[in-house]
Protein backbone atom coordinates (compact mmCIF):
# COMPACT_ATOMS: atom_id res chain seq x y z
CA UNK A 1 0.00 0.00 0.00
CA UNK A 2 2.63 2.39 0.96
CA UNK A 3 4.75 2.13 -2.70
CA UNK A 4 1.18 3.02 -4.21
CA UNK A 5 0.91 6.07 -2.03
CA UNK A 6 4.33 6.71 -3.07
CA UNK A 7 4.12 6.32 -6.96
CA UNK A 8 1.11 8.43 -6.66
CA UNK A 9 3.06 10.89 -4.96
CA UNK A 10 5.82 11.11 -7.75
CA UNK A 11 3.23 11.29 -10.37
CA UNK A 12 1.38 13.98 -9.03
CA UNK A 13 4.32 16.11 -8.12
CA UNK A 14 5.79 15.56 -11.79
CA UNK A 15 2.05 16.91 -13.09
CA UNK A 16 2.35 19.37 -10.90
CA UNK A 17 5.84 20.72 -11.97
CA UNK A 18 4.62 20.30 -15.70
CA UNK A 19 1.25 22.03 -15.08
CA UNK A 20 3.19 24.80 -13.46
CA UNK A 21 5.71 25.45 -15.62
CA UNK A 22 3.84 25.54 -18.71
CA UNK A 23 1.44 27.78 -17.41
CA UNK A 24 4.07 30.11 -16.25
CA UNK A 25 5.63 30.00 -19.43
CA UNK A 26 2.88 30.97 -21.25
CA UNK A 27 2.33 33.95 -19.03
CA UNK A 28 5.75 35.15 -19.42
CA UNK A 29 5.29 34.73 -23.27
CA UNK A 30 1.87 36.15 -23.98
CA UNK A 31 3.07 38.95 -21.80
CA UNK A 32 5.86 39.55 -23.87
CA UNK A 33 3.99 39.48 -27.24
CA UNK A 34 1.29 41.84 -25.89
CA UNK A 35 3.33 44.86 -27.24
CA UNK A 36 3.61 43.46 -30.41
CA UNK A 37 -0.41 44.06 -30.46
CA UNK A 38 -0.46 47.52 -29.76
CA UNK A 39 -3.80 48.99 -30.84
CA UNK A 40 -5.34 45.69 -30.93
CA UNK A 41 -8.43 43.80 -28.62
CA UNK A 42 -5.87 40.90 -28.60
CA UNK A 43 -4.24 41.51 -25.03
CA UNK A 44 -7.52 42.61 -23.60
CA UNK A 45 -8.92 39.66 -24.86
CA UNK A 46 -5.86 37.50 -23.06
CA UNK A 47 -6.02 39.67 -19.83
CA UNK A 48 -10.01 39.02 -19.00
CA UNK A 49 -9.66 35.32 -20.54
CA UNK A 50 -6.57 34.08 -19.43
CA UNK A 51 -5.57 35.69 -16.52
CA UNK A 52 -8.70 33.80 -14.70
CA UNK A 53 -7.76 30.63 -16.16
CA UNK A 54 -3.73 30.45 -15.89
CA UNK A 55 -4.03 32.02 -11.85
CA UNK A 56 -6.73 29.04 -11.69
CA UNK A 57 -4.41 26.58 -12.84
CA UNK A 58 -1.27 28.03 -10.57
CA UNK A 59 -3.15 27.61 -7.74
CA UNK A 60 -4.57 24.03 -8.60
CA UNK A 61 -1.05 23.11 -9.41
CA UNK A 62 0.17 24.81 -6.10
CA UNK A 63 -1.93 22.11 -4.27
CA UNK A 64 -1.09 19.41 -6.31
CA UNK A 65 2.71 19.59 -5.41
CA UNK A 66 2.11 20.73 -1.81
CA UNK A 67 0.07 17.39 -1.33
CA UNK A 68 2.07 15.12 -3.27
CA UNK A 69 4.86 16.15 -1.04
CA UNK A 70 3.07 15.49 2.23
CA UNK A 71 2.26 12.22 0.54
CA UNK A 72 5.42 10.97 -0.67
CA UNK A 73 7.07 12.12 2.97
CA UNK A 74 4.73 10.39 4.81
CA UNK A 75 0.94 10.12 5.02
CA UNK A 76 1.19 10.97 8.82
CA UNK A 77 -1.71 13.13 10.86
CA UNK A 78 -0.26 16.59 9.86
CA UNK A 79 -0.01 15.54 6.29
CA UNK A 80 -4.02 13.87 6.30
CA UNK A 81 -5.54 16.34 3.68
CA UNK A 82 -2.93 15.41 0.95
CA UNK A 83 -5.08 11.98 0.37
CA UNK A 84 -8.75 13.77 -0.25
CA UNK A 85 -6.62 16.77 -1.78
CA UNK A 86 -5.28 14.43 -4.72
CA UNK A 87 -8.53 12.94 -5.00
CA UNK A 88 -10.39 16.00 -5.92
CA UNK A 89 -7.92 16.89 -7.96
CA UNK A 90 -7.47 13.18 -10.08
CA UNK A 91 -11.34 14.00 -10.53
CA UNK A 92 -10.43 16.82 -12.70
CA UNK A 93 -7.62 15.07 -14.14
CA UNK A 94 -10.30 12.31 -15.45
CA UNK A 95 -11.10 15.06 -18.36
CA UNK A 96 -7.68 15.43 -19.74
CA UNK A 97 -7.26 12.30 -22.01
CA UNK A 98 -5.26 10.23 -22.13
CA UNK A 99 -2.68 10.44 -19.56
CA UNK A 100 -4.68 12.58 -17.06
CA UNK A 101 -7.01 9.86 -17.15
CA UNK A 102 -4.81 7.19 -16.32
CA UNK A 103 -2.94 9.16 -13.56
CA UNK A 104 -6.74 9.83 -12.08
CA UNK A 105 -7.58 6.16 -12.18
CA UNK A 106 -4.51 4.71 -10.85
CA UNK A 107 -4.89 7.71 -7.96
CA UNK A 108 -8.21 6.51 -7.49
CA UNK A 109 -7.73 2.65 -7.28
CA UNK A 110 -4.83 3.22 -4.81
CA UNK A 111 -6.37 6.18 -2.72
CA UNK A 112 -9.64 4.73 -2.46
CA UNK A 113 -9.66 0.87 -3.60
CA UNK A 114 -6.68 -0.33 -1.57
CA UNK A 115 -7.27 -0.30 2.14
CA UNK A 116 -3.92 0.93 4.26
CA UNK A 117 -3.78 -2.32 6.27
CA UNK A 118 -3.89 -4.71 3.59
CA UNK A 119 -2.35 -7.86 4.30
CA UNK A 120 0.87 -7.89 1.75
CA UNK A 121 1.09 -11.58 -0.04
CA UNK A 122 3.17 -14.26 1.01
CA UNK A 123 6.06 -14.26 -1.17
CA UNK A 124 6.69 -17.91 -2.90
CA UNK A 125 10.00 -19.72 -1.08
CA UNK A 126 10.02 -18.37 2.13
Amino acid sequence: MRTHEIIVGWLHLVAGLFVFGVVAILWYLAAQLASLFDGSFIPGLFAKFGIPIAVFLLAASGLEIASSVALIRRNAEPHAWARPVLIGVSALQLLIFPIGTAVAIYTIWALLVLKPDAPTLPTPGV
